[in-house]
């Protein structure tokens, strides 16, 4: 009888465990290899500055994520925080040239799963 319970213990912990890192590995793959195509598409030029459109930024990667966050966790929010990329300085104007995404999940068994992206705007040398 102690068997019958320690092995009906084993497969439910298996099983979470298994849904647990199911929902992670999923996660990671749809936030670390975002599209390029959610940056391409919100990029201007101003006065000789290559900036974020924050609007469209915004509502590109909340379309995105609710596409493929979605089926990992019901529960999710995501924060963005606009900074200057020469100093490190919170950006509060229209003109950004860097962004911090921040991801924060609930999965299974109150277990969190957080990410923070960064993404930055730099002139090449060679164009």
């Amino acid at each position: 009888m102690i068997l019958m319970f320690l092995s009906a213990f084993l497969l439910i912990f298996s099983a979470q465990f298994f849904s647990i890192n199911y929902s992670i590995q999923g996660l990671e793959r749809a936030i670390i290899n975002a599209p390029i195509e959610l940056f391409m598409s919100v990029i201007e030029v101003k006065d000789d500055q290559i900036i974020y459109n924050k609007e469209n930024l915004e509502n590109s990667f909340l379309s995105y994520y609710s596409k493929s966050i979605s089926r990992y966790s019901k529960n999710y929010s995501v924060e963005f925080y606009y900074y200057n990329i020469e100093d490190g300085s919170m950006c509060i104007t229209e003109n950004c040239n860097a962004v911090e995404v921040s991801i924060n999940c609930k999965l299974i068994l109150n277990k969190e799963y957080m990410r923070t992206m960064y993404y930055q705007l730099k002139r090449n040398s060679n164009g």
